[in-house]
């Protein structure tokens, strides 16, 4: 009897999965996933920067996937996921509810404060980045990163570039 209620639990889940996965492809925008290496090489930058306890802003977070592997690899490091999407964040949060050091918020990432952040990481589309440069120009303590994939700010001077990744220092 356990074990029949434990595989209907499990089915259940997988097919509560694949519906979130279909609606959010259908209805949530664009996703830019992170690859594996991708996320090895932004962990060695936080670990070669000894960022590894500060506060680390994952904007448009989208399902979380990337978050939740910083939060998992650093645990003295709080984790935030900002996506303006329900339904991902709902699959964020599933995804993590027993790490201790992430949060993630519903919020527009032009409206959320960052001024908290010690390392920010950007994997959006192209046509975002000058407004996010002025914002986070305007919000960043010194010394702050910021680690964008795939896309550069417009008028920001690059401290260096890894591959597809571009990182930034705000002074």
């Amino acid at each position: 009897m356990t074990l029949a209620l434990i595989a209907v639990f499990f089915l259940f889940l997988i097919i509560f999965g694949i519906f979130v996965f279909l609606a959010d492809s259908s209805f949530g925008g664009l996703d830019f996933s992170t690859n594996r290496e991708t996320i090895k090489q932004v962990v060695g930058i936080i670990k070669q920067r000894h960022l590894e306890s500060g506060n680390f802003y994952d904007l448009g977070s989208a399902r979380g996937n990337f978050a939740s592997q910083i939060a998992g690899v650093f645990p003295n490091l709080r984790v935030t996921g900002i996506d303006n999407n329900s339904l991902r964040l709902l699959v964020s949060k599933i995804r993590t509810m027993f790490l201790k050091n992430i949060n993630f918020q519903k919020e527009n990432i032009f409206k959320t404060n960052v001024s908290s952040a010690d390392v920010i990481y950007i994997y959006l589309p192209k046509e975002l980045m000058p407004e996010l440069q002025a914002k986070l120009q305007k919000e960043l303590k010194p010394g702050s990163m910021v680690i964008t994939n795939k896309v550069s700010f417009p008028n920001w001077p690059l401290v260096e570039k890894l591959n597809e990744l571009f990182i930034y220092a705000k002074v």
